[in-house]
């Protein structure tokens, strides 16, 4: 299968902008056309349109983005077995979390200074528009514990929000030029 295309996933009308693989079997993708859609990812089927940016959605995370990345490799986990006993050791990790934090939410950040969280598994709508940024929002990050969202925008500031409600938390500021990134 290497080098092959699996899947092609059409939908939207402008650039790609984020892809991001969910744990329950969904993969969000994120475009110029100012939506974010939601597919299954064993057979590509579109699910979902989340719409109400008015300019194009720029990035994405979820709560699960951390587990999901280190898998099994928990700085605590020194001695790692078989694959079998290593992906049992990453399932294990996603499902405590999941039992921890509920379902799995996503951020999205855009170029019309706000930012969205969602609750893309069932709904349509937001759980919460997020406002503060005076200017375009370059990038989208939940904390390792899925407690905070870090958000990096052109404006030259870092905003803190509550990662279950999106409510406002903080600004960090001291930048002398735009933020691209954020890494929590």
């Amino acid at each position: 299968m290497i080098g092959q295309s699996v899947m092609i996933l059409t939908g939207h009308s402008q650039s790609v902008t984020c892809v991001r693989w969910g744990g329950d079997g969904l993969i969000y993708t994120s475009s110029h056309d100012r939506t974010v859609k939601v597919w299954r990812d064993h057979d590509g089927v579109l699910c979902r349109t989340l719409q109400g940016h008015a300019h194009w959605v720029n990035t994405l995370c979820l709560n699960t983005d951390y587990v999901l990345r280190t898998g099994l490799f928990e700085p605590a986990n020194k001695n790692v077995g078989s694959p079998g006993d290593m992906q049992q050791v990453a399932s294990s990790r996603y499902k405590e979390l999941k039992e921890r934090i509920g379902e799995e939410l996503l951020v999205s950040g855009s170029d019309d200074s706000t930012l969205f969280l969602w609750q893309p598994a069932t709904n349509k709508k937001p759980l919460s528009r997020m406002t503060g940024h005076q200017q375009l929002v370059n990038q989208v990050c939940f904390s390792p514990d899925a407690r905070l969202i870090a958000s990096a925008s052109f404006d030259k500031s870092v905003k803190l929000w509550d990662g279950k409600t999106g409510k406002y938390i903080a600004s960090l500021r001291g930048h002398v030029s735009a933020v691209y990134q954020v890494i929590m």
